[in-house]
């Protein structure tokens, strides 16, 4: 165990106490301020996923993650949130898309859930090549070319 007055002087991030915080826990605390560093995780995380639940419209938080994916990997990003189109259903498989949080208990994909879809995936998110699709086509969609998918629609007519 250190004390938090050796941290600093060591110039040390973290220092351990040996007594639970407030909530219980026995991890480190941040030397600068005293905070329980599992406490700090546990809020923030919290904090991200509880406001995300909480919105009747995720897309906003999707455009912004993609937005800043694009922006890391030097992909096209000139559309603007207000441009895209909100359609009540998948123009794709016709199911009414949900814009809420999609998850079931956090484990599994909610099939309706309303993503964003590039429909020419290397043009980036250009006005004209972004649009609401379901989670579901937009998973099924992947990354398959025309081609590919006239493959397959044959393939199923001929056994069907």
């Amino acid at each position: 165990m250190l004390e938090r007055k050796k941290a600093l002087d060591a110039g040390l991030p973290t220092y351990t106490t040996g007594r639970p915080c407030k909530r219980g826990h026995i991890s480190e605390r941040f030397t600068s301020s005293w905070i329980c560093i599992e406490c700090s995780r546990m809020d923030l995380y919290k904090s991200d996923r509880d406001k995300y639940r909480e919105l009747e419209n995720t897309l906003s938080v999707q455009f912004r993650q993609r937005k800043n994916a694009a922006s890391k990997a030097n992909v096209p990003f000139t559309i603007l949130f207000e441009e895209i189109e909100q359609p009540e259903y998948c123009p794709v498989l016709g199911i009414k898309l949900n814009y809420a949080w999609g998850g079931n208990n956090g484990h599994l994909r909610d099939p309706a859930k309303a993503t964003l879809d590039k429909v020419i995936p290397r043009l980036g998110y250009v006005p004209g090549n972004v649009f609401v699709i379901s989670w579901r086509a937009n998973k099924l969609k992947s990354d398959m070319t025309i081609e590919e998918l006239e493959k397959i629609m044959k393939y199923m007519k001929e056994r069907i």
